[in-house]
């Protein structure tokens, strides 16, 4: 995650489509944070979610087990799952 905004970071060009332009401007607008930020945080994230997915992967977990559903609390959201 992005922790200064320094000019000491390497400096790196992408090509983006019309879309993929409207979308990282509207987050950074959303997010109150540069275009740069914006792609270091989903950077960020994308890259620990297949670490988490790529490790399942290797231990031979299904990802649908990581997924419970309790009958009794069935109207509360997966958020709720891990507060007990």
């Amino acid at each position: 995650m992005p922790k200064t905004n320094s000019a000491n970071k390497p400096v790196r060009s992408f090509r983006l489509s019309y879309e993929g332009v409207h979308q990282l401007r509207s987050m950074a607008t959303i997010m109150g944070r540069s275009e740069s930020d914006v792609i270091e945080v989903a950077l960020d994230r994308m890259y620990r979610e297949e670490i988490r997915y790529n490790r399942m992967l290797r231990e031979g977990d299904r990802m649908e087990d990581q997924y419970h559903v309790d009958p009794e609390n069935e109207d509360k959201n997966e958020s709720n799952r891990n507060a007990a």
